[in-house]
């Protein structure tokens, strides 16, 4: 894994030894627990009765009853193998049991562990039970579910009794009869319970769990995230083993009997081709190796050899079965060394699993090639139940490798993100003094220009007008007076009053009070309640409206004669108005549109984003509206 650590040689062997302590003690319990389900498939009754020979008959045709000559047929012992390693010509075939009733005996019931393909049960000359149809090409398949059949009162007489037995086999496949049992009813069904569980419940189940790991990787892989080639593989193997074990789970298959056994060991052959692909994809064995060619060599040719006869199918099936033995063994090593060169426990997992595998595999092909009773199990479909093991666990070991990656990733990311905030803490410090100086040096600018522009230039002219020769008092006076005027307003314009109309408006009108009284003036002054803050009312801004509103009341006081003056600040749609009207004597405005007055204040008004109107007529007083847009 990168980014891992390497454990140290001494740590890395515990933790090899204690999983495969943990996965030999699963096993054993799993096998267990097998061993105690098949214990249990045994009838416990003493009384009980074990039909272990039988009189063995084959016939070509099919018949409706035992037929006569079964008497003297030759006795074979049960269970009995029809055919040889899975050769044979396949027809119908009549098995032929005595048994002797006593009067005080509990015979209630024929308990038949194995028979294949399909058969038809016959007491005393009558038939009393029947497993698929016994005719045609299309076969329902009865072959690995045990089966119990209920005697009854009518057919069943004291004394000697005969049961014949007629098996349905199909050519090149497997066919005979298990033991027969008879006994009571809750006995022998007890054991044909058991014996279902082993034989179909727990297929259901194995199969379940690989279908369930093949489900959640198919998920996993369509979100997007995990896309990886070798989940694609793993949740075939999935599929793949569940296409196989239908052949075990089916009886009524959905195509002819030929094409099903082909599709069904197909799908196991190609399961045994994708996982030895897993594997030497997920160890990484280089592409010139042997191994790959053998594995190219072995995929490639039974594909063709299932496709030449039908009948080659489970003959075929046990002879890459050897081979995938062979393959599997080298795997297993491979997937030991791959574990301890990286130190990880998931390809010790699958390894294990593997060897589950062959065990399996191995007792399955024992019972095709005749060396296993033919009442003993197939074992093989129990791989399922490992496959979810190993496949759980490396899910898992996958997942914490990934949670403890993105531990470190985000530990890495935080202490990045920590150092990366430190600079950035100090690159805003430094731009937030680059800023203030900024705002310091263009406010000092701003400052000089309106003094140099207001008072400085009063100043100017005062100093000129006193060093001329027709000096005159009163002249430099008002120069000076100008001059005071523009500085307070300055000083005015730097008071924080955060966007506040009506503060700014206050603090002229006390500067105002005092020349309004002396000069005999009433003034009104009046603001609404709703003015709204006007967000663009910074220092320079301020300095616009106090110099607008100082250049009209100074007008008033020079010009208009008046003995009222009001102030009115309310609120439109769209602006703050400041109105300012006199009763004074007016003026014509066609005659002062060149001057320099109403220029300034309309470009002062222009500077804040605003208008001016102008009202005035001779003899009715003046009217001016300064109207401050809320939104520039």
């Amino acid at each position: 894994m990168p980014g891992a650590q390497t454990k140290p040689a001494s740590s890395w062997a515990k933790q090899v030894g204690l999983f495969y302590v943990q996965a030999v003690l699963i096993a054993f319990l799993g096998a267990a627990l097998l061993y105690y389900q098949i214990s249990q498939a045994t009838p416990t009754d003493p009384s009980a009765i074990e039909l272990s020979t039988a009189r063995f008959a084959m016939h070509v045709d099919y018949q409706t009853k035992p037929p006569a000559h079964l008497e003297n047929a030759p006795v074979v012992p049960l269970p009995h193998r029809i055919d040889d390693k899975l050769r044979g010509p396949g027809g119908f075939y009549w098995y032929e049991l005595d048994f002797t009733v006593l009067p005080d005996s509990r015979i209630e019931t024929v308990y038949i562990p194995r028979f294949a393909m399909n058969a038809e049960v016959y007491l005393n000359g009558e038939r009393i039970g029947y497993y698929g149809p016994m005719t045609g090409e299309y076969a329902e398949r009865n072959w690995n579910r045990p089966q119990i059949v209920n005697l009854g009162g009518r057919l069943l007489r004291t004394g000697k009794n005969t049961l014949a037995i007629q098996v349905r086999a199909f050519p090149d496949y497997l066919a005979g009869l298990s033991t027969i049992w008879l006994g009571s009813d809750e006995n022998l069904r007890e054991a044909y319970r058991a014996r279902y569980e082993v034989q179909v419940t727990s297929v259901y189940l194995s199969t379940a769990f690989v279908l369930g790991a093949g489900i959640v990787l198919t998920v996993l892989i369509g979100m997007g995230k995990t896309r990886n080639g070798l989940l694609m593989l793993l949740a075939a193997t999935c599929f793949l083993w569940g296409i196989r074990n239908l052949a075990f789970l089916t009886t009524v298959p959905p195509f002819e009997h030929g094409l099903w056994i082909q599709i069904t060991q197909g799908g196991l052959l190609v399961f045994a081709s994708v996982i030895v692909l897993l594997i030497l994809l997920y160890c990484r064995v280089p592409k010139h190796r042997l191994e790959w060619k053998i594995w190219g060599a072995y995929t490639l040719s039974f594909p063709v050899l299932l496709m030449i006869n039908e009948n080659w199918a489970l003959r075929l099936v046990g002879y890459y079965g050897i081979l995938g033995l062979c393959m599997y063994s080298w795997n297993v090593i491979q997937l030991m060394r791959y574990g301890n060169s990286k130190q990880s426990l998931a390809p010790h997992a699958f390894g294990f699993g593997l060897l589950c595998y062959m065990a399996l595999s191995v007792s399955d092909l024992l019972f095709l090639a005749g060396i296993l009773p033919f009442d003993g199990y197939f074992l093989n479909q129990y791989l399922g139940i490992a496959m979810f093991l190993a496949m759980s666990y490396f899910l898992i070991e996958r997942y914490s490798n990934m949670l403890a990656e993105s531990d470190s990733f985000n530990d890495t990311l935080q202490s990045r993100l920590l150092q990366r905030e430190a600079e950035l803490a100090q690159q805003y410090q430094r731009m937030q003094k680059i800023d203030e100086d900024k705002v310091k040096m263009a406010e000092r600018q701003r400052l000089m220009a309106d003094m140099h522009d207001g008072l400085g230039a009063h100043l100017v002219a005062a100093i000129h007008h006193l060093q001329s020769s027709n000096f005159n008092r009163k002249n430099t006076l008002n120069l000076l007076e100008s001059g005071l005027r523009d500085l307070q307003l300055t000083i005015d314009s730097l008071e924080p009053i955060e966007q506040d109309l009506t503060t700014l408006l206050g603090a002229f009108r006390y500067r105002i009070a005092d020349n309004m009284r002396s000069a005999g003036i009433r003034l009104h002054w009046v603001i609404d309640e709703n003015i709204p803050p006007i967000p663009y009312l910074d220092a320079r801004n301020c300095l616009h409206v106090l110099r607008i509103v100082q250049e009209i009341f100074i007008n008033i006081l020079k010009h208009a004669n008046a003995s009222e003056v009001s102030l009115h600040v309310s609120r439109g749609l769209k602006y703050v108005g400041v109105q300012i009207q006199d009763n004074g004597v007016g003026f014509i405005i066609e005659r002062s549109q060149n001057g320099k007055g109403l220029k300034n204040l309309k470009q002062r008004a222009n500077a804040l984003g605003g208008t001016i109107d102008i009202h005035s007529e001779a003899g009715q007083g003046s009217r001016f509206l300064l109207k401050l847009p809320l939104d520039i």
